[in-house]
């Protein structure tokens, strides 16, 4: 009866062991890449203004399609890596599923449409 307990446990150890790993890793390869990362987010928030002010401003002039969808993709993964982060404080490893990250990438795709809206980078 403790067989199916023992292998639970099991799968818990190694799911916390790869997330460990992997924050590790993480964190070291910010360190290294710190200023390249950096950057990186400053020309993406500089865009975002650079849309919005170009919105604002009357017309419908607009950034290339692929710079708006690297915005849109960068923010379903930051609210995603929220949904994830929040869950995984709250339920441990066991939100480490794939059922958990359809919720999760359910959650995120109209959490990102309206937050994009209301900063005013898509006005669609």
């Amino acid at each position: 009866m403790s067989e199916p307990l023992d292998i639970t446990l099991m799968i818990d150890k190694m799911i916390r062991s790869v997330i460990i790993e992997l924050w590790f890793f993480a964190k070291e390869q910010l360190l290294i890449y710190w200023p390249y990362v950096f950057g990186f987010f400053i020309f993406v928030v500089a865009g975002v203004v650079l849309q919005i002010i170009m919105l604002r401003s009357g017309g419908h002039s607009k950034l290339s399609a692929g710079f708006n969808r690297l915005v849109g993709s960068l923010t379903y993964f930051i609210f995603f890596l929220i949904f994830f982060s929040i869950s995984y404080w709250v339920f441990g490893s066991q939100v480490v599923d794939s059922i958990w990250f359809a919720v999760f990438g359910a959650l995120s795709f109209p959490t990102t449409g309206l937050f994009l809206r209301a900063i005013g980078f898509w006005y669609y």
